[in-house]
């Protein structure tokens, strides 16, 4: 039958025609119900097709990121690449990783962040690591620390409210990095503004986790290599080969830029005298003892190494031959104040120095470099021991002569 309103006509099917109210009632219920079911269905299709190409985008992000992660065995470049590739896949505010055998501890902020507020911040990340691994003196953690932009409010860089960030502890990640049951470390994202971190990011942050831990324990590998390649295992000081490379380099420096670089060659006097009547344990706590005082004294651009028994070398860049007087007079004076003591004897330990320096028309190649402190070495060895020469003499601003020998 056909039902008129106005000018649309309306379809009835003969069978629903016949019901009664209450029937057509509950099949509109039916209808609507399946319809409600239906577009229900539809939007968890789209959330699930949405979640999905999400996925394949933060995967997408995750590959580069593992490919940039890995091709560097710079921890530093490690860290620094996937802050500037996670930032892309997870919000965050801050980005910290810690190694817990080299107490190192990288900050990484999106924020500027002042020098008190990056101490409250560099204490809540330790006291929030306490869970999973044995902090127990912050001040021997190293912080390296980044801000990737800035963010102005006003006239003054944004604030951050630490203990509203604390209240909100619930707002951050964080994960061991772990090979097999060995914890080297850890990563934690905090976020100071906006939603908690979701399941999906918390999965994200997992995945760079696993990819840090592996890269960052690569690193220390090759670190560790390295140092076994170039530290002498006696003194803690560099080795002959490692000496040999880096005078290498730096006299080419000096040839094309005529930056200074100078040469101290340091040798124990009467060292033979201490083995035969203290033994080679008291000779190798000597040279031990000496290492470190000329560890200490130096800068950290200088190259302290072990030349070869009782003689080390000193590499000095920047520096010229009067600078490189001084150094030697300094560290003359630190051996002769600290006699060493073995059991209940007090060796009374001296030194003496030979000093090279380049530029210098008479010296053509690093091997001529060593030749001339070497020769000066001789000549203070010669006229007494316990002195400084150099191969040149050595006059200061005000024309007062050094030099070569000093006593």
């Amino acid at each position: 039958m056909k039902k008129k309103s106005k000018d649309k006509v309306i379809l009835i099917d003969s069978d629903i025609a016949c019901m009664d109210t209450a029937t057509l009632r509950k099949l509109f219920d039916d209808f609507r119900n399946a319809n409600r079911m239906l577009r229900l269905q539809k939007k968890k299709l789209l959330e699930e097709k949405n979640a999905l190409k999400k996925w394949g985008e933060d995967l997408s992000l995750l590959n580069e990121l593992n490919k940039a992660v890995v091709a560097t065995l710079d921890a530093d470049r490690i860290v620094h690449t996937a802050h500037t590739n996670l930032k892309e896949i997870v919000h965050h505010d801050i980005l910290s990783v810690i190694l817990f055998k080299q107490k190192k501890l990288w900050l990484l902020s999106g924020i500027k962040l002042d020098n008190e507020e990056t101490a409250k911040i560099k204490s809540f990340i330790l006291s929030s690591l306490k869970e999973i691994a044995d902090i127990t003196d912050e001040e021997t953690y190293k912080m390296a620390v980044k801000f990737l932009k800035r963010e102005k409010a006003g006239d003054s860089y944004k604030k951050i409210d630490h203990d509203s960030i604390k209240r909100q502890s619930p707002n951050r990640v964080l994960f061991p990095m772990e090979i097999g049951d060995n914890r080297i470390g850890a990563i934690q994202l905090i976020r100071y503004s906006g939603d908690q971190f979701t399941e999906h990011e918390y999965n994200i942050v997992s995945m760079v986790g696993s990819t840090l831990t592996l890269a960052l324990r690569n690193s220390e590998i090759h670190r560790e290599v390295q140092e076994l390649a170039t530290i002498d295992s006696l003194t803690g000081l560099y080795n002959k080969r490692y000496f040999l490379d880096i005078l290498n380099k730096e006299f080419k420096s000096t040839q094309r830029y005529q930056t200074p670089v100078s040469l101290i060659m340091i040798d124990l006097d009467n060292f033979k005298l201490i083995n035969d009547k203290f033994g080679h344990q008291a000779g190798d706590m000597v040279l031990k003892n000496i290492a470190s005082l000329l560890t200490k004294s130096l800068r950290e651009i200088d190259i302290p190494t072990r030349y070869g028994g009782d003689e080390a070398a000193l590499i000095l860049p920047e520096t010229v031959i009067e600078q490189a007087f001084f150094v030697a007079k300094r560290i003359k004076r630190l051996i002769e104040e600290h006699p060493i003591r073995i059991g209940e004897d007090s060796i009374k330990v001296t030194a003496s120095f030979g000093i090279s320096s380049c530029p210098n028309s008479m010296i053509k190649t690093a091997e001529e470099m060593i030749t001339a402190a070497d020769k000066a070495l001789y000549e203070a060895k010669k006229f007494g021991r316990n002195r400084i020469a150099s191969c040149e003499d050595i006059f200061m601003q005000n024309n007062a002569y050094l030099g070569p020998l000093v006593f």
